[in-house]
């Protein structure tokens, strides 16, 4: 349906304690086109999902009677490698000491002799160094009984490498419990169509592990999130070739809390101020309050001007400009959460501005039709008598037509040029504001011709199937499909090829990307098509090779 543009606000989102920002509010005598989002309704289909993290500790055979509040994790109980340390964590309960474990890594013929650390509050570091290409069978056993997943089996192999492709980034250095933990796996120009796999092991499942690949396959950029503080090892490999550096070992320490009843507000801005004139509070955060980050919005009459700055070391000094008299509305987060006061409302006095959006004028083809695939323009005319305001254009339709482009006329005094460019046929309603009232006409009805343009190419999944290429029998697949811009409106459609029915579903997500799930029932290799509209052009690396073990 066309919908009216949406109003913006003034604000400074997630604006961190510590750190000025600028809001995004009105800025003077500079016209910003705020195009509305608006994305074609896309049926069974879903966008891109982030795909779920590979889940940690190998094989999926349990005890009859696991050891209660223990569990093992790390990469040495899934895969190793020959003649270099394969390593994992136990995890107890505190009173729990060395002797209490009984850990056996067997081959073939024998054991393998095993170091343990004991590194206190029930943690224990194994080590072991696996000498053959055979499969090893791990047993991790506290108090005599074994722990869940136990015996593990780990796949050894010899090492290999590649020097194709690198990886780096923070993500592979240290992390924050809570937060995404990013890096970047860059390939060389003969390794753009081989695919990258990642598997994090640690204390958590760090899920979804979400992989995006840059338009020009150049690139990989990955993003895990732990939720529990520990060592977590991560796998990076190009095809079934590990990059160097690989495998990573990277400690994840537990996120500082917030506590947003111990931020407080203060200063005059909280009684009020006049119009033009700059209001300032004060946001500081006592003992025990965390490190935010801090959030500013503010909604009424205009859309204010916000900025912060943290320079007294003292806390954050938040200051806005309005151009209208009337109440505001002050919405102030910490860590996304409200401050216990918030909304404050804010009293502005002073006149209104002597705006005239009457007297500004539309011309131009563009506000009336277009073509799909050509640039549609029109152009604003702004006397001076209009007074002092900044333009706002908005556009909804069948798809968004983004970018929206406002540039100043050379041709004409006080005239703007605006530029959007329609990627499907049909109605759009054109919004034309200044400063923040509608100008006569608007909104403004323009019929858009021509043939949907798709790009299937443009469209990437992500997900653990996919990255690491392997899912046991009977655990729930989910992959992330994200369109990108120009991918055009779709519908996605899906196909799994393979030796047993595993249930495909498509959900839509309201950021317009689709989640894709499925559970296969019987191991084997299985192919998964993903299609991008109504014919059968594959989005970008499809099909993709699923392998499904017991």
């Amino acid at each position: 349906p066309l919908g009216k543009p949406t109003r913006s606000s003034g604000s400074t989102p997630n604006s961190p304690l510590g750190k000025p920002t600028r809001s995004s509010g009105s800025t003077p005598n500079s016209p910003l086109g705020k195009p509305t989002r608006s994305r074609a309704s896309t049926p069974n289909s879903q966008s891109p999902a982030l795909g779920k993290l590979t889940r940690s500790g190998g094989s999926t055979s349990k005890s009859r009677s696991p050891a209660l509040d223990a569990f093992a994790s790390g990469l040495g109980l899934d895969i190793a490698e020959v003649n270099s340390p394969a390593s994992f964590q136990v995890f107890c309960p505190p009173s729990t000491r060395a002797e209490d474990l009984d850990i056996d890594v067997s081959v073939p013929g024998g054991s393998k002799s095993i170091e343990i650390q004991e590194y206190g509050s029930g943690l224990f570091w194994c080590l072991y160094t696996p000498v053959a290409a055979v499969q090893h069978t791990v047993s991790v056993k506290v108090k005599g009984r074994h722990v869940p997943g136990s015996p593990f089996t780990a796949d050894v192999e010899f090492a290999n490498y590649t020097d194709e492709c690198s990886a780096e980034g923070p993500g592979l250095l240290s992390g924050v419990t809570g937060t995404p933990c990013c890096f970047t796996v860059r390939r060389n120009e003969s390794a753009k169509c081989e695919r990258v796999r990642v598997r994090v092991f640690g204390p958590s499942r760090a899920e979804p592990i979400e992989l995006t690949e840059n338009p020009d396959g150049s690139s990989v950029d990955v993003a895990y999130h732990p939720t529990a503080a520990g060592e977590y090892t991560i796998r990076v490999a190009l095809g079934e070739a590990q990059v160097s550096g690989s495998p990573f070992h990277v400690p994840v320490i537990k996120a500082l809390r917030n506590d947003p009843r111990k931020v407080k507000v203060s200063g005059p801005g909280l009684n009020g101020g006049k119009v033009n004139e700059l209001i300032r509070i004060f946001v500081t955060g006592e003992p025990g309050a965390g490190p935010g980050p801090l959030g500013v919005r503010m909604v009424g009459p205009s859309t204010p001007e916000i900025s912060s700055d943290d320079s007294s070391g003292e806390g954050v000094e938040v200051a806005f400009r309005c151009c209208d008299p009337g109440e505001y509305q002050l919405f102030l987060t910490w860590d996304n959460r409200d401050l216990p006061d918030s909304p404050y409302t804010i009293d502005v006095r002073g006149k209104h501005r002597k705006l005239k959006p009457e007297l500004c004028t539309v011309s131009g083809k563009g506000i009336k039709s277009g073509t799909v695939g050509e640039q549609a323009k029109f152009i604003v005319q702004i006397p001076k008598e209009a007074g002092p305001g900044t333009l706002e254009v908005s556009a909804t339709g069948p798809q968004s037509p983004e970018p929206i482009d406002i540039q100043n006329c050379d041709e004409y005094d006080g005239a703007m040029q605006v530029t959007y460019h329609p990627t499907a046929p049909g109605e759009y309603t054109i919004g034309v504001l200044f400063g923040d009232l509608h100008i006569r006409g608007s909104p403004f009805s323009a019929h858009v011709t021509g043939d949907v343009v798709r790009n299937a190419k443009l469209v990437r999944a992500s997900g653990s199937p996919l990255s690491t290429g392997r899912l046991r029998c009977n655990q729930l697949g989910t992959i992330v499909v994200r369109p990108g811009e120009g991918a055009g409106p779709g519908p996605l459609r899906a196909k799994l090829e393979g030796p047993s029915k595993a249930g495909l579903q498509l959900s839509g997500n309201a950021d317009g990307t689709v989640r894709v799930t499925f559970t296969p029932k019987s191991p084997g290799n299985y192919s998964l098509h993903l299609l991008w509209g109504d014919g059968d052009s594959e989005i970008r690396n499809s099909p993709f090779s699923i392998k499904v073990v017991k």
